[in-house]
């Protein structure tokens, strides 16, 4: 049995599985709630900083600096800095539909769940509760809690253990008074979870979890071996046809996403940014410019009808950095000619990328959200901020380039020697007739 048949019959059962786990699919859903918020955060911090990514900013009138400041400054603590609460909800929902529970209030008793974990502080003035709670710090706690409360709900609403209206009760009413005891028994739940961690040394959920479980897997995720080690798994699975990117994402979500916050905080306040690994380093900087780069070196080099029709269909859709028309018209799915390239470039590309940030060539990522589909040079601008990487990006794609080139002259002559046999047979059929 080849290689190829033991990973099919294997390992692409065991992926597909784990690519439907249903945990997986609504942490991946349930961060995309947030992504509307946080885009617009993205584009308000880039314009507040447009003077001084473009060196006017001590040409600017001081009224002008105070307005952008004060009108953009308070963006952040409705949009990137409350980014928990979006999670818990969109965890929440996504996960109720798979269990076809009643995704709304599901949703609201999660984050009813959630709060219910925060410590509240007082002084003089009143109660108040830390905004960094609601952002980087309180994202793992939003992750379980949006999972766990979720569970509790829907498993009591699907055995009926629920309070029922008569029929002739508006659906709507009805509805709410179905999820009162499913609510109760969640809330119920992490009310008892609050009391016990006040006999704890840390006296409340959010510093457990955070001390114990966040800032190690954070420690770990923000490294170089950790990055490679996703990208290998991401591209690994997108050559079984398999969406490696979504499945992978779903499990270093957590991470990424309070890096870019601790980035986009530091960014906002002009102070030196902590971290390189963030979702904005592995959107703009790993594989982003690969698929243009496949493009243009496949046109350039073919000689084959078909990997020049197959680049020229290509060419427009990897300009956005739109891959599945590549994926799956080469195709890069099982395709061993380009297994080598397919794995191997977005990982030295990566390294490189990351180095050019260690060393201080290139300032770190903003932790902005960039469209994934911006294409290359604007989009390394807008995720650090600088012309500098965007000149990175034009270095990645020159490495793409370059990996991939005699690859595609291997798979270009493989398709012309098909061609050619193929134009060959086609003659001896007609000279026969």
């Amino acid at each position: 049995m080849s290689l190829q048949d033991t990973m099919n019959e294997k390992v692409l059962p065991l992926a597909t599985k784990f690519s439907q786990n249903k945990f997986l699919m609504s942490i991946r859903d349930g961060f995309m709630v947030a992504f509307p918020a946080t885009m617009f955060a993205s584009i308000m911090i880039i314009i507040q900083n447009l003077p001084t990514t473009f060196g006017f900013a001590k040409y600017m009138p001081q009224p002008v600096t105070d307005f952008l400041n004060n009108f953009l400054g308070p963006v952040s603590n409705a949009t990137m800095n409350i980014t928990s609460l979006f999670v818990v909800f969109g965890v929440a929902y996504a996960l109720a539909g798979q269990y076809h529970a009643t995704q709304l209030y599901a949703g609201g008793i999660a984050m009813s769940a959630f709060v219910m974990l925060l410590p509240i502080m007082s002084n003089k003035n009143g109660s108040y509760i830390d905004i960094n709670l609601l952002g980087s710090k309180g994202m793992f706690v939003a992750l379980l809690t949006g999972i766990f409360a979720t569970i509790i709900y829907s498993k009591l609403e699907n055995a009926n253990i629920t309070i029922k209206m008569p029929e002739s009760v508006p659906p709507a009413i009805a509805q709410s008074f179905i999820a009162v005891i499913p609510g109760a028994a969640s809330l119920l739940t992490f009310t008892f979870i609050r009391w016990l961690f006040t006999f704890t040394a840390w006296g409340n959920a959010f510093d457990f979890i955070y001390d114990v479980l966040q800032v190690p897997i954070q420690g770990l995720g923000a490294t170089l071996p950790a990055t490679i080690v996703v990208l290998f798994f991401s591209q690994f699975l997108w050559w079984f046809g398999i969406h490696g990117t979504l499945l992978v994402n779903s499990v270093v979500s957590p991470i990424y996403a309070a890096l870019d916050i601790q980035n986009y905080n530091a960014y906002q306040a002009g102070k030196s940014i902590p971290n390189i690994i963030c979702s904005t380093f592995a959107g703009s900087f790993e594989t982003t410019g690969m698929i243009l780069a496949i493009s243009l070196a496949g046109l350039y080099i073919a000689k084959s009808s078909r990997l020049k029709h197959t680049m020229e269909l290509t060419a427009v859709p990897s300009v956005f950095n739109i891959s599945e028309p590549m994926t799956f018209g080469v195709p890069m799915v099982l395709n061993p000619t380009i297994f080598i390239p397919w794995i191997l470039s977005p990982i030295i590309v990566a390294s490189v990328s990351y180095f050019a940030f260690a060393s201080g060539l290139v300032p770190y990522p903003t932790g902005a959200t960039v469209v994934w589909s911006t294409p290359i040079i604007l989009q390394g601008w807008l995720a650090t901020g600088s012309w500098r990487g965007a000149v990175l990006q034009i270095v990645m794609f020159a490495l793409y380039f370059v990996i991939w080139f005699p690859f595609l002259k291997v798979l270009d002559k493989q398709y012309l020697n098909e061609e050619k046999a193929q134009a060959a047979e086609t003659q001896t059929e007609t000279s026969a007739q």
